[in-house]
């Protein structure tokens, strides 16, 4: 993908307007293509209807059918470790039927959570979260996606757990959804986290916080090696299509001089600021 217009909105940016019956899958499509000029879709299986194969075939036609490429799927509710071994196999058959429909409308990756609410990761959680991750990062690979985790809640956003599962999974296609500053530890400590997984990530996550940071978070990130799609992702509930606007608008201000590729003999002033020269 053009890396000028590599951006993105995820669609749990749109989960108040989902909430209240004024947006769907569908409506999703049309607005990040129609009102936000995107290429991209990053789906929330949370907007999904069901994971029946028709169903599944319409929402590719229609993404398809509007020129977009599916960055990320993220799957709530597939998580792989829960305290209750029922909740385990009930997440299981949740991730096989996401990994289905990553295949299905071909998804460039997907996200499932750890799943390990306390703060760390123990030895027993890992043990079964790791050939987890192996057997799911096998299926995706056969359709060339990549699959893992996002440093999201309990002890994914703990960085000591999170290196220890990356040295564990041999998976090549295993890689982070980073969520930026959704770390453990202080403001400091969160950002050397990111720039730290920013090469091992397959998407990532701009909260509006961070958005409003650009200036300062992004350009260490781009700098890192983080070479996905940049995606917002709002958590307001309330004024959503304005919100979303507002971070996408300094995402693009903020990225799009860092992209600047040498192509060109001189860059233009719309990407470099001085040049002058056409």
């Amino acid at each position: 993908m053009n890396e000028f217009n590599n951006y993105g909105i995820a669609s749990y940016s749109f989960h108040g307007l989902k909430n209240i019956g004024a947006m769907d899958l569908f409506g999703y499509l049309e607005t990040v293509k129609y009102r936000y000029n995107l290429n991209t879709a990053d789906l929330w299986n949370g907007t999904l209807k069901c994971y029946d194969d028709d169903y599944l075939a319409i929402v590719k036609q229609n993404i398809d059918e509007r020129g977009l490429t599916v960055v990320n799927l993220c799957c709530d509710n597939a998580h792989i470790w829960d305290n209750d071994p029922a909740v385990r196999q009930a997440n299981e058959a949740v991730a096989w039927d996401c990994i289905k429909t990553a295949r299905i409308i071909g998804a460039q990756s997907i996200r499932i959570d750890v799943g390990v609410r306390e703060e760390s990761v123990s030895e027993e959680q890992m043990d079964y979260i790791v050939p987890k991750y192996e057997e799911y990062c096998k299926a995706a690979a056969a359709f060339g996606a990549r699959l893992g985790p996002e440093n999201h809640w309990g002890g994914s956003q703990n960085y000591p757990s999170m290196e220890r599962l990356f040295a564990r999974v041999t998976a090549p296609n295993f890689a982070l959804l980073l969520h930026l500053g959704n770390w453990q530890g202080t403001e400091e400590e969160k950002d050397r986290c990111d720039a730290l997984f920013a090469s091992r990530a397959m998407h990532i996550h701009l909260n509006y916080e961070h958005c409003a940071e650009a200036d300062r978070i992004l350009p260490p990130i781009k700098e890192a090696g983080y070479s996905g799609c940049w995606s917002v992702e709002s958590h307001k509930s309330f004024n959503e299509y304005n919100n979303v606007a507002f971070q996408l608008a300094q995402v693009k201000r903020v990225i799009s001089p860092l992209v600047y590729n040498g192509k060109w003999k001189v860059a233009p002033p719309s990407v470099v600021r001085g040049n002058t020269e056409a």
